[in-house]
């Protein structure tokens, strides 16, 4: 199963139009999704070189039958070797009117919009930093990979979950290797992140930038132009990298 690639945006990038719950959350992820070819092409206008990069494995924790998926729900783990992980419960799309307000005021909760080549997506995050051999012996199977969520995340889980599913009872997607590199750009002034997600069929490179919701409106505004500068045309993708993950992998038996 690849991405499934669609065809390069035809004509000059269009910025979608900026939801009105903006005010509501915290940061907006611009984002280019591209073929590898046309990533590693991207990355040299840059100035970026993929050798520098440095490497994760990620996994994902859902049913079989993808019962997490279809709720609107990841949980994903994340290590960069044994230097360090971290774990993340996500509702993707969120409705940040909706959101629990103790949880909202809570350290390493965000609220964000991702902004895509079809539109804006609002996602609730709520992430957490372990370290790299707690996560090794949870992906291994010898430890319940509960273990690894905080309370508040696993308050936020019960919440969105369908009933019945449990962390320690769902089925481990992965590892899918990752290479990333952080730096800037002639054209921007944000921080920049390049993320080659090495799938099997289809390599994938993200081109993305996170910026303060208060400055979502400039940044917003000259993204497309940033993306001309570089001749970056970003493609359609049926899946996000997530849903990919899930579905290149076998499920097994994340403990036991």
């Amino acid at each position: 199963m690849t991405p499934e690639i669609g065809q390069p945006l035809s004509g000059r990038y269009a910025v979608p139009d900026v939801p009105a719950y903006l005010d509501a959350c915290d940061t907006v992820e611009l984002k280019a999704v591209l073929t590898e070819a046309e990533g590693r092409a991207a990355a040299r206008s840059l100035g970026f070189d993929l050798a520098d990069a440095s490497t994760r494995q990620v996994y994902y924790l859902d049913t079989p039958a993808l019962a997490l998926e279809a709720a609107g729900v990841i949980v994903r783990i994340r290590r960069t070797g044994d230097a360090g992980a971290d774990t993340t419960v996500r509702i993707r799309p969120a409705d940040p009117a909706a959101l629990d307000p103790e949880l909202r005021r809570r350290k390493g909760f965000n609220v964000e919009l991702d902004m895509a080549s079809h539109g804006f997506v609002c996602s609730a995050s709520l992430k957490t930093r372990l370290a790299g051999a707690t996560v090794a012996a949870a992906v291994s199977g010898r430890t319940p990979p509960g273990g690894l969520f905080t309370p508040r995340q696993r308050r936020l889980f019960q919440a969105y979950a369908p009933c019945g599913v449990s962390l320690d009872g769902l089925s481990l997607f992965g590892p899918v290797r990752v290479r990333r590199l952080a730096g800037t750009a002639r054209g921007w002034q944000q921080p920049l992140a390049l993320q080659l997600w090495e799938f099997p069929a289809e390599p994938v490179l993200e081109l993305s930038s996170k910026v303060a919701a208060s400055d979502a409106a400039t940044a917003v505004a000259r993204w497309p132009t940033f993306l001309d500068l570089h001749r970056v045309i970003p493609r359609l993708f049926r899946h996000t990298k997530s849903q990919t993950a899930l579905r290149v992998s076998a499920p097994r038996p994340a403990y036991g």
